[in-house]
């Protein structure tokens, strides 16, 4: 950690220039690194065409003791990319099918040619097939579901008839005959592809942001597959996914995890088949419990070893010798951990890294994406002994030493009283502007996570980036709190923001900027501007009505606004029924106690609302109450709307323009 300060220090003294938002568009977006059997080494990278409004990504391979370069792989994108067993092919996404390329001749042949499109490739152990995922109607056959796609295309009428809920989910609408269904093929294209889960009526796997990973895994005989569904016909209002296994020969699948009625995700079979190992919560309805991992004794029928012990929520995971390495949120960071079958004990292995991906090379080392705040990401091979990193990919090398930007620092402060009375120790990170001088005055920029469960990382961000609030414009120290509800603190901490976002967690934060401007006494605190977004947008939208005097003024992005309407017209109500214990004719005590719109009449700071259309997690009823309830109320404001975009602003123009607006209107108001 020290040598990483150290560096990133040493590399803001020779800065060249001040980061613009342009820059932004300049990182490659470097994911997904592979190993394969014989030691080579695949990962993707994005490319940001601004004025294509475009991000196209291609393929990275290093064959040992080569360098790494592009496969050309022909026009469009190419993404995923999956060694072989035996190391010989490579399988990878484009166009919306499964490729594969003979890594000796570089020549590639189309596998996929089906209607619902292919994705989500998974060789089995002897290489003889490949599962993937593909949208079908339930039978899983591939000429009525092409009949029924172009049956549907040729209407007329585009009225929809809906009968249940999750009718639309995120950025999509439904279609209750179409569903992702489990395939495979043979990898060599000698027969078709075929449908192993033909018939069910949902969603395999679980349509839902639970998995860590693919969703679904090969025994190692390669004739049985495991994988997450949610069976239930209230996908709506439940957390209650299973893990089934289905013959390679199809069948009726048959539920593993019956017996929990909560989330079980992520399926993975140890080498020698005796045990199936998956992450796991306790607590039905609880979107954000905490993720144990169990191991299942595929003979005795039984979990038989599990890390509720350990105050962690596994994320990414893979199994190895005798344990599981897997990834965590601690602290700011994402830090890698051991489970040791042998022991029991969970270790931590890294100290202040953030993978977003990795991989497991041998029992010392992984392959992974990393990056901090101030480095966007780029490939590594880390010694889980001594934490050294050792540079694979140099996409973002040359442009983090152009900038030369501030990494975070992290600090600590005493939070609000809680339940019992007992006050936390809440964390924060701070990024200061290039060529900080404490002798001179900043203005702050004060930003709120969502989730509400999540936390800020020290982790390059292509969406929210603190470097973009220091760097590109005034120069804003950038403080970013991680108050109660954020993950990285252990489960109670996480635990305490249900049924109390305006509570505690309110608390943590001002006592967050208090602590912040006496760290930096050289910080104007007349020119705080406050933003955030989803539930930071709650978070901004309640402290508008009732600690404005605090900001100079405000940014709410997809922000709840009205937990009524919130509640009822989201797609996932499990969340705010959970959150707000309870629907709104159950609980009204509540919903009136914490809604942010309740408090209109006393807004009196200029607030900039950002709303997406097709945002169907936080609908733009949210947004558009809360704007036109500053303009009749007189109050500087403005909507910036985005017909096209959902929860996040992902098209490049977009994306500038949203840079642009919202730097432009906080740095309005702090001047």
């Amino acid at each position: 950690m020290r040598t990483a300060l150290l560096l990133t220090a040493s590399m803001a003294l020779l800065a060249a220039r001040p980061m613009q938002i342009d820059d932004m568009f300049k990182v490659a977006r470097v994911a997904d690194p592979q190993r394969s059997g014989r030691g080579a080494l695949a990962w993707q990278v994005g490319t940001v065409d601004l004025a294509a409004n475009t991000v196209t990504t291609h393929l990275w391979l290093e064959t040992p003791g080569g360098e790494p370069k592009a496969l050309d792989l022909g026009p469009g994108s190419q993404s995923r990319p999956r060694f072989s067993p035996d190391g010989a092919s490579l399988c990878y996404q484009q166009g919306g099918q499964l490729w594969i390329l003979e890594l000796e001749t570089r020549k590639s042949r189309q596998l996929t040619t089906l209607a619902g499109g292919a994705s989500t490739a998974r060789w089995s152990p002897d290489g003889k097939w490949i599962a993937f995922l593909s949208t079908t109607v339930p039978s899983g056959d591939p000429a009525e579901n092409a009949a029924y796609l172009k049956a549907r295309e040729d209407r007329k009428a585009d009225g929809r008839v809906i009968t249940n809920l999750m009718f639309r989910h995120w950025t999509e609408w439904k279609d209750p005959m179409q569903r992702t269904h489990l395939f495979v093929v043979p990898s060599d294209g000698s027969a078709a592809p075929r449908d192993v889960t033909a018939g069910l009526a949902y969603d395999v796997p679980t349509p839902f942001d639970f998995a860590s990973g693919d969703d679904f895994d090969w025994a190692p005989d390669s004739r049985h597959l495991a994988f997450a569904a949610n069976p239930a016909q209230d996908t709506a209002v439940s957390t209650n996914g299973d893990i089934f296994e289905v013959a390679l020969d199809g069948g009726k699948p048959v539920d593993l995890s019956s017996f929990n009625k909560a989330q079980d995700t992520t399926p993975r079979y140890t080498a020698d088949g005796k045990y199936l190992v998956w992450r796991a919560q306790r607590v039905p309805g609880h979107e954000s419990d905490k993720f144990e991992l169990w191991a299942y004794d595929r003979a005795a029928h039984k979990v038989a070893k599990t890390t509720k012990d350990v105050d962690l929520s596994a994320g990414e995971y893979h199994l190895v010798a005798n344990g599981v390495l897997f990834s965590a949120d601690h602290e700011a960071q994402l830090e890698l951990f051991r489970w040791d079958w042998a022991t029991g004990k969970v270790a931590q292995l890294t100290h202040g890294l953030a993978f977003s991906a990795f991989q497991p090379l041998d029992g010392t080392h992984v392959l992974a994406a990393l990056s901090d705040t101030a480095t966007p990401p780029d490939i590594y091979t880390v010694d889980l002994g001594t934490g050294a990193r050792t540079r694979v990919s140099r996409h973002n090398e040359a442009l983090a030493k152009d900038l030369g930007l501030n990494r975070a620092e992290s600090f600590w402060f005493t939070g609000a009283a809680g339940k019992g009375g007992k006050a936390p120790r809440v964390q924060a990170l701070v990024v200061k502007p290039v060529g900080f001088d404490p002798r001179k005055t900043y203005p702050m920029a004060f930003l709120i996570h969502g989730g509400p469960q999540g936390q800020w990382d020290d982790m390059w961000s292509y969406r929210w980036n603190p470097e973009v609030w220091a760097n590109a414009g005034h120069g804003f120290v950038t403080v970013m709190v991680n108050p109660r509800g954020s993950t990285g603190r252990g489960q109670a901490f996480c635990n305490e923001i249900s049924g109390d976002w305006n509570g505690a967690v309110m608390g943590d934060l001002l006592k967050g900027l208090d602590a912040a401007l006496k760290r930096y006494p050289n910080v104007d605190p007349k020119r705080v501007a406050a933003a955030g977004a989803s539930y930071g947008g709650y978070a901004i939208n309640w402290i508008a009505g009732h600690y404005a005097d605090r900001f100079a003024c405000f940014v709410s992005h997809d922000g709840v606004y009205n937990l009524d309407s919130m509640t009822t017209t989201t797609e996932e109500l499990w969340f705010p029924r959970w959150e707000n214990k309870g629907w709104p004719w159950e609980n009204r005590k509540l919903y009136e106690s914490a809604s942010p719109h309740l408090a209109a009449a006393h807004f009196k700071k200029p607030m900039l609302v950002v709303q997406g259309e097709q945002d169907f997690r936080v609908p733009i009823e949210e947004g558009l109450q809360n704007f036109q309830a500053h303009q009749l109320r007189g109050i500087p404001s403005e909507l910036l709307y985005f017909p096209s975009e959902g929860h996040f602003v992902l098209k490049p123009a977009n994306s500038k323009l949203w840079h642009e607006t919202v730097l432009g209107w906080i740095e309005r108001w702090t001047k």
